[in-house]
């Protein structure tokens, strides 16, 4: 499922819009976008049942927003933070407040998921992303004079994101070309590609194996290999090179981010 090119151009003017007048240097303030709205909101223990979910209360005829901080989405953490805009989303795109409002849609449970295919999850997913990091301010932070993981990082930092939520907004609009694995158990669960990395065709499934020759598939099935500096390898390690496609003789870099809190690595590919 992908946002249809006119949604995504509607969000981002409304999330941008919004983050102008609501934000103190890079921070944009969720709470106070839910004061200004009369909207309530609650972090409480909802155990499993959702990271979060925008109601409609038909007695006092407003909207509530719960929180789930049994899931680490605590008040001011990342997780929680990208919860919270989640959930403004779904306010602020009219299609959903309206179907919410008059029970034309039933009141869902919102999960972290990086394999959504829920349209409404999207274009929810989409507007916390600008909401939280606004495409000037974003690409206005420095990650340093050469490109690493330490760019993503810095940007997580300035805008209160999680990593995978960072490496996503700069997927779409960074300064640089990069390619991004998922994994967990040397099982490849998800990968992003920017617009202008090679469309090459790569030498992994989704659920299936890494290719043993990559740093990331070297963590999962060589001991005492887990490497977090930046490793020098060829393309041809991930993938399959178009012939006669000069990209393919650059110096390509891999760097792992090791998330021991929720089981996973990023591999992130890029192009010295």
């Amino acid at each position: 499922m992908v946002i249809p090119n006119h949604r995504i151009n509607e969000i981002e003017k409304l999330a941008e819009f919004i983050a102008r007048d609501f934000s103190n240097g890079n921070l944009t303030l969720l709470e106070e976008i839910a004061k200004d709205e009369d909207i309530s909101h609650y972090f409480d223990h909802y155990e499993d049942a959702f990271d979060g979910m925008l109601l409609y209360d038909t007695e006092d005829l407003n909207f509530h927003i719960h929180i789930n901080i049994d899931n680490g989405n605590n008040q001011f953490s990342k997780r929680g933070r990208y919860t919270f805009a989640h959930e403004l989303g779904h306010y602020f795109i009219e299609q959903h407040r309206l179907g919410l409002k008059y029970g034309l849609l039933e009141p869902h449970a919102s999960f972290h998921n990086i394999n959504q295919k829920n349209l409404m999850e999207l274009e929810a997913d989409y507007f916390a992303s600008v909401l939280l990091m606004p495409r000037e301010k974003f690409r206005g932070v420095s990650g340093g004079k050469n490109f690493s993981f330490e760019t993503i990082f810095k940007r997580s930092e300035a805008f209160q994101t999680s990593i995978l939520a960072t490496l996503i907004r700069f997927s779409k609009i960074g300064t640089h070309e990069i390619f991004a694995v998922i994994s967990q158990d040397n099982i490849a669960k998800w990968f992003l590609r920017s617009d202008d990395f090679p469309q090459w065709p790569f030498k992994f499934k989704v659920g299936n194996v890494l290719p043993r020759t990559t740093v990331a598939g070297e963590f999962f099935t060589i001991a005492d290999s887990k490497y977090a500096a930046i490793q020098e390898l060829s393309a041809d390690d991930w993938f399959y090179p178009f012939v006669n496609d000069n990209r393919a003789n650059r110096t390509m870099y891999e760097q792992c981010f090791y998330s021991d809190n929720f089981n996973y690595v990023i591999s992130l590919l890029w192009f010295k």
